[in-house]
């Protein structure tokens, strides 16, 4: 017998080292815990671990630490397990995951408990000579189900070779590595000097590298050429000898029917087309192979029809004799056919006669029956059953019907939020139905994030109060299933969800609904006040170098986030507003009568104070159920409702020029020529953007200081100064408790509450 197959993926000239160990017994990976090695190679060492939560063996891959370094790799690695993830053939090994721990890449595959093809041959094949050909067409057979599916997929093994099988206890031959080894060999290549890459097709030059493994490559493959899905179908033809024979078909090998006392010689045509040279004159899909396997295992895909009739008459016309020689194989016998009497449209043949009297009827046993159908039920809708080589699919009522052999039926059922079934159904041969004991997955903890902080999420008819990080946490079974939540401010949420048992955390994104655009507080006696939505942003402050108008009181230009939005009253609190808020009126200007003049007369305390215009507000807006909270603008605040936009010293696209611009009449109220001696009604001269009127001149308004929120500061100008000192910029510092003048007054803010 050969020596064990090769088990390289790539092998540079400068042979590297054996991968380490880079996880110990016990270190947890995501959500696996580390049991032990089971080996290691070119693609890094493979893990045994548990999955916690789940108490169920998966197999982990941990790749070598100098290609996660390679971001180039990891990209194209990422790609290519995702596409592999998405096999699902009962032949092919699953990869089920793909993280990083500790800076390290790792694949979480499905635990196959067999081992390898190459350890199976071992122990069934008999001493310098190869296994069962039975065995040999079953499992070849599998090999090539789980090939056609990837091949389907549009994905290539490259390497495939006894080692990159795997086989369950049940004797089912699974294919492992499909796809991934040829990614990290590619990386391998271009290090070892390869110029182009052998695997995307592209035409290569080399330094000596070889990819694969060279007893199991194809001559295009060998030859540095692109290899595409007929070079697995030869990977297939040397398994096949190899399984067979125990030998691998160097040079020109014999026939595996001379080696094999009793082989059947269609074996020989089957592996001469896999081996062919040109990949044109091999099987060109792996269905096309496995219908030729199935052929000679005695187990077709198809009936043939009328074609023994026709082979029949042809053999007759040639004179009754055909032989067909395979390279290498022994002359068959003769072949005699028997002349094939013609049917249709012929008289009937003379028969001898029949003696008188009643024919006696000759009792005879009932024939058994070959086949059973079982019909499987109380699945759940959309279970996969896997019976054989077949996969069949529950329907709405969680009902499958399976048919083979009589006998009991070894199956498998796959269910979403279940664990994995495997076992016989079909124990009571009389029965025509019968159920599977499935296990619901235990429920693990699922995180809900991106919520606010005083949402309400439900999930399953459960519901949680989100916590200040906005966050929930529930106890979840795989499934798909419906998350609902609720916030003030917020659009009602709802979304489906597909929860895997990888699944950790679920990113979340309410809506916020859009304040309103504008804010009306009943002041009594039939006064309302409308404030405006300024919404947040960012801008700057104060005056620049140069600036036309600078003044010494300007702050230095500076940049600002006004990161939540505000109310703003339209207008500077009028008198009458003033009155029907706090009970009283001290303005100068109260003689002229027309109480829509803002209210002057006001110092701090009047506002901030006991009694205050903001303690009534803020009863009013309690009383009224309205969720604000009255204040004072910062002055940073201030200037950028001002502005609403502008960077110029007027809010209307206008740079200070001289105290007396005549253009500055249609939106200022301030002194010009001999002076003004009282403010102007609101509302009478242009808004700025955003619906504030008055914000240049008429009254100064009380803000906070921004260079110290216990100071003070007058906003605005007013009428008795000129242009220069009523620009957005323009400011004026006072004493908090200083006494109250006939330009001071004020323009309140509403605070939306959070909750």
């Amino acid at each position: 017998m050969d020596e064990p197959i090769e088990r390289t993926v790539f092998t540079p000239r400068s042979q590297a080292a054996v991968p380490s160990e880079v996880f110990n017994a016990g270190d947890v990976v995501g959500q696996y815990k580390i049991e032990k090695v089971l080996g290691a190679g070119g693609m890094g060492v493979v893990y045994l671990a548990q999955h916690i939560a789940l108490k169920k063996k998966f197999a982990i891959k941990v790749l070598p630490a100098k290609l996660a370094q390679e971001a180039s790799f990891v990209s194209r690695f990422k790609r290519e397990a995702e596409m592999v993830a998405r096999l699902k053939d009962p032949h092919v090994v699953n990869v089920t995951d793909f993280g990083e721990s500790q800076g390290k890449l790792y694949l979480v595959l499905e635990y196959v408990d067999g081992g390898s093809l190459e350890d199976w041959f071992k122990l069934h094949a008999a001493k310098e000579k190869g296994a069962p050909a039975a065995d040999v067409a079953r499992i070849m057979g599998q090999i090539l189900q789980g090939l056609s599916h990837a091949h389907k997929a549009g994905i290539i093994h490259r390497d495939l070779k006894p080692a990159n099988v795997l086989m369950e206890k049940t004797g089912e031959a699974k294919i492992s590595d499909f796809g991934l080894a040829r990614v990290a060999a590619e990386e391998e290549y271009k290090k070892a000097g390869g110029t182009a890459s052998p695997f995307q097709g592209d035409s290569v030059s080399t330094t000596g590298a070889i990819v694969g493994t060279i007893d199991f490559m194809s001559p295009e493959a060998r030859n540095m050429r692109p290899s595409d899905a007929r070079s697995d179908i030869y990977a297939v033809g040397i398994m096949t000898y190899y399984l067979l024979t125990g030998k691998k078909p160097h040079g020109l090998a014999q026939a595996a029917s001379r080696l094999v006392p009793g082989l059947d010689p269609k074996w020989d045509k089957f592996m001469a087309t896999c081996l062919a040279e040109d990949p044109a004159n091999r099987y060109q899909t792996a269905a096309a192979a496995l219908e030729a396997l199935q052929l000679i295992s005695g187990k077709p895909v198809r009936k043939s029809g009328p074609l023994v009739p026709v082979i029949a008459a042809v053999l007759v016309a040639v004179g009754g004799f055909a032989a067909w020689k395979f390279l290498g194989t022994s002359e068959p016998a003769p072949l005699v056919a028997t002349p094939i009497q013609a049917v249709a449209k012929s008289e009937p043949a003379a028969t001898a006669p029949t003696p008188a009297g009643p024919i006696q009827a000759t009792p005879q046993a009932p024939t058994a029956p070959q086949s059973r159908k079982l019909a499987l039920t109380g699945l759940p809708a959309g279970a996969q059953v896997i019976y054989r080589t077949r996969t069949q699919t529950a329907n709405a009522s969680g009902r499958v019907v399976i048919e083979g052999p009589v006998g009991t039926f070894a199956i498998k059922v796959r269910a979403t939020g279940y664990l994995d079934w495997e076992g016989e159904v079909g124990l009571d041969p009389e029965a025509a139905e019968d159920t599977v004991p499935l296990e619901l997955v235990p429920p693990h903890p699922v995180r809900f994030t991106g919520l606010p902080a005083n949402a309400k999420i439900s999930v399953n008819n459960d519901t949680l109060a989100v916590d200040a990080s906005g966050a929930a946490t529930f106890e979840l079974r795989p499934g798909r299933l419906t998350v609902t939540a609720t916030a003030p401010r917020y659009k009602d949420f709802a979304q489906e969800v597909e929860i895997q048992q990888s699944t950790q955390s679920v990113p979340l994104a309410m809506e916020k609904i859009p304040p309103p655009p504008e804010v009306v507080v009943d002041f009594g006696g039939g006064v309302l006040v409308k404030f405006k939505w300024i919404p947040p942003g960012s801008f700057s402050y104060g005056s620049k170098t140069g600036e036309p108008g600078l003044q010494r009181s300007d702050l230095p230009s500076t940049h600002a986030e006004i990161t939540a939005g505000f109310y703003l009253a339209e207008y500077e609190t009028t008198q009458q507003q003033h009155q029907a808020l706090v009970g009283r009126n001290p303005s100068s200007s109260r003689a002229l009568g027309d109480v829509t003049r803002p209210v002057e007369q006001i110092a701090w305390r009047d506002i901030t104070g006991g009694g205050g215009s903001l303690e009534k507000l803020n009863a009013l807006l309690k009383q009224q159920k309205l969720e604000y909270v009255a204040d004072l603008p910062t002055e940073i605040e201030w200037e950028y409702a001002c502005r609403a936009g502008t960077a110029t010293s007027f809010n209307d696209g206008r740079n200070f020029s001289a105290n007396d611009d005549p253009g500055l009449a249609g939106l200022a109220h301030y002194m010009r020529g001999a002076g003004l001696t009282a403010p102007s009604p609101v509302g009478k001269l242009k808004a700025n953007a955003w619906g504030l009127y008055d914000m240049h001149g008429n009254v100064a308004e009380w803000t906070y200081n921004a260079k110290n929120p216990r100071d003070v500061v007058l906003r605005g100008g007013h009428f008795k100064v000129g242009a220069v000192h009523c620009r957005s910029a323009s400011r004026i510092e006072v004493q908090a408790s200083g006494r109250a003048l006939d330009y001071m007054g004020y323009r309140l803010v509403l605070r939306p509450l959070e909750h």
